[in-house]
């Protein structure tokens, strides 16, 4: 998956800096977002996620309020940790630490229509279009010195399914005594096919010495569709 973060980051530049040659206009935001569960979705993982977002649109026509773009988003569920401890022969012991946690990343194509007024509130709504990762990782950690208690990260892994998703969004943009920087508040509602993802089970039902074998056993899969609303907040540039 980092392979294709990747592309698309780079993807993105590309198309920003072909934008800003042929002076169109365009605005970059990034939101913090809170990912609430719907419908069946919620009936079957009612958990809420945090996480960030970032948009890129650019103006189709000058004299058209239609933007095209893109948004990338990454959201947090649930995360299960515990720390052991390693014996190694002469008596030396290893500290550890094993993380697992639930995520979501996403990935939209996008059609925003937002007035051409010149006013310090502006309105906008957007159509989406795109893909859903629901996924898993685990993350070891060993610790490097045992007075000030950090830690290294020695081996990570990831497990996910990918679905389609889709849906819409409204918001405002409020902009401050810099015409070029605005307040972004804006609500999401994002449906997509069933998808597989992975529920923390109860901690007592959690087997530690399993969990240090295999993290992943730690969650439980569940098969369902993905509905959510996401309230958003962040900063918008225009450029």
């Amino acid at each position: 998956m980092n392979k294709k973060i990747t592309f698309l980051l780079l993807f993105f530049a590309t198309t920003l800096s072909s934008i800003q040659a042929q002076g169109e206009v365009g605005i970059i935001g990034i939101n913090f977002q809170v990912g609430l569960p719907q419908d069946a979705f919620k009936d079957a993982y009612n958990v809420v996620g945090f996480g960030g977002s970032m948009d890129l649109y650019f103006k189709i026509n000058e004299d058209m309020p239609i933007y095209a773009g893109v948004n990338l988003s990454i959201m947090r569920f649930e995360q299960f940790e515990r720390d052991f401890r390693v014996r190694l022969p002469g008596g030396f012991d290893r500290y550890y630490r094993l993380r697992a946690s639930t995520n979501l990343f996403s990935g939209y194509g996008g059609l925003r229509i937002m007035p051409n007024i010149k006013t310090k509130i502006r309105p906008y709504a957007e159509g989406l279009l795109g893909f859903k990762n629901f996924y898993i990782s685990k993350r070891l950690e060993e610790r490097q010195d045992q007075t000030d208690g950090s830690w290294e990260e020695i081996d990570r892994d990831t497990d996910g399914d990918w679905t389609l998703g889709y849906g819409g969004s409204a918001g405002i943009l409020i902009f401050f005594k810099n015409p070029d920087v605005a307040l972004d508040l804006k609500c999401s509602y994002l449906a997509g096919k069933k998808v597989t993802f992975f529920k923390l089970k109860e901690i007592e039902a959690i087997d530690e010495v399993e969990f240090e074998v295999n993290p992943f056993s730690a969650f439980d899969p569940v098969k369902t569709v993905t509905t959510m609303l996401i309230p958003q907040i962040g900063l918008v540039f225009q450029f």
